[in-house]
């Protein structure tokens, strides 16, 4: 009776560490932890069900011979306790050489938390001791998709493009791009090409300029949430890939909220304590900048509307006032930025079209603009996005085009020449107001 009641204990605990193992191998990305569970009911499963099973109807075909008891319990121990105690051995060397990050992150993480709960270790010490774990630097971060906050996939048609967007919850530049290595190499399993945008925190994450919408999160483009730490990823052709961190001064020059400090960042001079009049910020209409006539022979909607809210509330840095217009579905859209200074102006025309976006002028071409105005011309018809910016006076305009990708053999609906001869009008027009204030 004693033996029936632990054959059937040994069955539910057997038929328990089954049903762990399956949830933990679907939640956890090491696999180690999963095989001690099977390992776990292996044994249990074996030794109260299958063996007593087996040695009845064997008992009832077969007569008792010498030895046979002996060599049934070696059998037993080879099947029951050294077959998953071999499994597990092997699966923890597969899944460490596999897995090498998700237990170096779990190794840190364990390492400090012991140091953190360990007092001080003489209670001899003096009254000026610090704890160790004042001084010491955080242990190293793993990626995981929890700090995925948008995930696109293009280019289906060859072998597919992840387009990620994560916060890293951390203000260390260098820590997030490390997280954005991991973050390519991550979904690089699953698609051919993949390109990641690290964030710092979720208040970077949150600023969006006037063109973002919800699908653009999944895109390749970085423009409509500005505010990432660092961008790339690895082509479809395969590598090299790209990668670009921003500086403290692009940081802080787009108004980021997130409060990182970057290795180059100098802090800003402080004003001076006299009081100062208010700039008074002039009204300007930003759609008086587009033409309608260009906008509708290039193929594009000519209904256009300012962006809400007023030009002052969207100051920052060097940045006076921001005024903006699209068209009705934002494909075309326009941003002055008032400059406190017209050389601010140009060095901020110079960055929004600098050699840096190598992911448009890769495919595409660029064109830069005297020396004057500063900026540059970028047109990309295989991505879909041409990207204009140009300064007058104290004015920077960044004009953003998107486009029908051109795909050969297909009717093609915005061919280059139309994209360019439609921003040459739109430059010409925007470049005559600025400098007479008629808009």
């Amino acid at each position: 009776m004693l033996w029936t009641v632990l054959r059937v204990i040994g069955t539910v605990f057997g038929v328990f560490f089954f049903i762990m193992a399956i949830s933990v191998l679907r939640a956890a990305e090491v696999w180690l932890p999963a095989v001690i569970l099977f390992a776990a009911a292996w044994a249990l499963l074996y030794f109260s069900a299958v063996a007593p099973w087996v040695k009845r109807r064997t008992s009832t075909t077969a007569p008792p011979q010498p030895g046979r008891r002996t060599r049934s319990a070696l059998r037993k121990a080879a099947i029951g306790v050294v077959a998953p105690f071999l499994v597990v051995i092997v699966t923890g060397i597969v899944d460490v050489a596999v897995h090498p990050g998700e237990y170096e992150a779990a190794g840190a993480d364990t390492t400090t938390s012991s140091k953190q709960a360990t007092p001080s270790a003489s209670p001899t010490a003096g009254p000026t001791a610090a704890p160790e774990t004042m001084t010491e630097q955080p242990g190293p971060i793993a990626f995981t998709e929890s700090m995925v906050r948008a995930h696109g996939v293009t280019k289906d048609d060859q072998g597919g493009q992840s387009n990620v967007r994560f916060v890293a919850g951390t203000e260390d530049p260098e820590r997030i791009e490390d997280l954005r290595r991991q973050c390519v190499q991550h979904y690089l399993e699953t698609t051919k090409s993949a390109y990641c945008y690290g964030y710092a925190n979720d208040a970077d994450y949150g600023l969006t300029t006037v063109e973002w919408t919800p699908d653009f999160d999944e895109s390749i483009y970085g423009q409509g949430r500005p505010c990432w730490i660092t961008y790339g990823g690895q082509p479809i052709a395969g590598p090299p890939g790209t990668e670009t961190t921003k500086s403290a001064l692009e940081y802080r020059t787009q108004g980021c909220p997130g409060g990182v400090l970057f290795p180059d960042y100098t802090p800003p001079v402080p004003a001076p304590t006299t009081e100062t009049s208010p700039v008074t910020v002039p009204v300007h209409n930003a759609c008086a900048l587009l033409d309608a006539d260009a906008l509708t022979a290039g193929g594009f909607s000519d209904r256009t509307e300012q962006a809400p809210g007023a030009p002052e509330s969207t100051a920052r840095g060097d940045v006076l006032a921001t005024y903006a217009c699209g068209n009705a579905d934002a494909s075309v859209i326009v941003e002055i930025d008032l400059h406190n200074t017209p050389e601010s102006a140009r060095e901020a025309a110079d960055y929004n079209t600098s050699n840096d976006q190598r992911f448009l002028i890769d495919s595409g071409t660029r064109v830069p603009f005297d020396p004057l105005r500063g900026g540059a011309k970028i047109i990309n018809t295989e991505l879909g996005i041409s990207r204009v910016s140009w300064s007058n006076g104290p004015y920077a305009v960044l004009l953003e085009v998107m486009s029908d990708p051109v795909i050969p053999g297909l009717p093609t609906t915005h061919p280059h020449e139309n994209i360019d001869t439609m921003i040459t009008a739109i430059v010409e027009r925007a470049d005559a107001r600025l400098a007479s204030s008629s808009w």
